[in-house]
């Protein structure tokens, strides 16, 4: 564990975890029970280095003008936490030879399905319609949001088109199109456009997920 030197350090070292989660407060003084915290003292300039116990009574680590080793005693005190739930983890057993064959040949037998799976929906994938522009026959279409779009003498109009499956197939012509005479001929500028959504998702798992405040021994002096 790397010393930290001062309460800004600190700040920098837990930026990425769920501190209030935690019951870890930087620079507040916070009067709940069942919290640890770091704050300066407005009238003596010292920090004070603390726990609120369960019944709301508080215990003092430090109090002085030490700002490094105030710091220091919070971040050794998050870093005993973390190992604490993590010595709560299960235990993994050693695997045995027969149980190791067993799981390469499961994994041998996935990664083939998945491959084949992969195979399957990237030729699906394929064929399926892309937002932009489709050239056909000298005819120029858009698609978006399960609609098509065609345009004809100047104007877009809604295309119901075909029946006939993946007819727009290989005619895919990009995002954009430069063979309008007019640049307000394009799509976006028509009544039809609709704004592209942002679907990103975030996904962000760790040992903070399944933090539980209740595995702290808050009646303790530390």
């Amino acid at each position: 564990m790397e010393r930290v030197n001062s309460v800004q350090e600190l700040i920098e070292r837990t930026k990425d975890m769920p501190l209030e989660r935690m019951r870890f407060f930087i620079g507040e003084d916070r009067r709940e029970a069942r919290c640890f915290g770091i704050y300066q003292d407005a009238d003596s300039g010292n920090w004070v280095v603390y726990k609120n116990k369960s019944d709301g009574s508080r215990a003092v680590r430090y109090n002085g003008p030490d700002e490094a080793y105030a710091a220091q005693e919070l971040w050794a005190k998050i870093n005993s936490e973390i190992d604490l739930r993590r010595a709560k983890l299960p235990a993994r057993r050693q695997k045995t030879r027969g149980e190791i064959i067993r799981e390469r040949v499961r994994n041998i037998a996935l990664a083939l399905l998945i491959a084949v799976g992969l195979v399957i929906v990237v030729r699906w994938y394929v064929r399926q319609p892309h937002r932009g522009y489709y050239l056909i026959d000298d005819v120029v279409y858009y698609y978006q949001d399960s609609g098509w779009y065609y345009y004809d003498d100047g104007d877009w109009d809604v295309y119901y088109g075909p029946d006939d499956y993946d007819w727009y197939a290989d005619h895919y012509y990009g995002t954009s199109y430069y063979g309008f005479d007019d640049y307000d001929d394009r799509f976006e500028s028509s009544a039809y456009y609709v704004e592209p959504r942002d679907d990103d998702d975030d996904d962000d798992s760790s040992i903070f997920d399944s933090w539980d405040s209740g595995d702290t021994d808050w009646d303790s002096d530390w």
